[in-house]
């Protein structure tokens, strides 16, 4: 080969490297932004939810519950069964920004505690316990605990 030739496919692989690198930071860069009022609405009229005795994760639930400070979270949405008969709920943690794996360790922590509760008291509700969607989406955290935990899971990651 001639030293063109070589010069060239160096100068197109260096641009092409370039291209991808810059592509892969753009879209990895971009935080995807959940309307919550939106996904609490969807998910408390279109799930089972609807026919459950709950009431709403508020921030005093955040601190007590979760142990979450004030500062650890932008915005929550949520319910909770009014009774400890069921374990059934959903949570969606907007985390401030640097407070993501803070919250995210709060609500792993608080599954882990759930699930510990629940293996000792109704077996139906612990197996929904064990089988719970946690994940974290952008700057946002879900925890899911219901026997459609997939579809809401799917409704939160449209």
């Amino acid at each position: 080969m001639n030293k063109k030739l070589i010069i060239t496919i160096a100068i197109v692989a260096v641009i092409v490297v370039a291209v991808v690198v810059g592509l892969i930071f753009i879209i990895g860069g971009q935080k995807k932004e959940l309307n919550l009022q939106e996904l609490y609405t969807t998910i408390s009229e279109k799930t089972p939810f609807s026919e459950m005795p709950t009431m709403d994760i508020d921030d005093s639930v955040l601190t007590s519950l979760y142990e979450m400070e004030e500062g650890d979270y932008a915005e929550a949405v949520g319910k909770m069964p009014m009774m400890n008969i069921q374990a059934s709920m959903f949570l969606i943690v907007k985390a401030s920004e640097g407070k993501l794996d803070t919250v995210k360790e709060k609500v792993e922590t608080y599954a882990a505690r759930q699930e510990d509760s629940w293996s000792r008291y109704l077996p139906e509700q612990y197996e929904l316990v064990k089988q719970r969607k946690l994940d974290v989406i952008g700057d946002y955290v879900y925890l899911i605990i219901a026997e459609n935990a997939s579809e809401i899971e799917e409704i939160i990651r449209k």
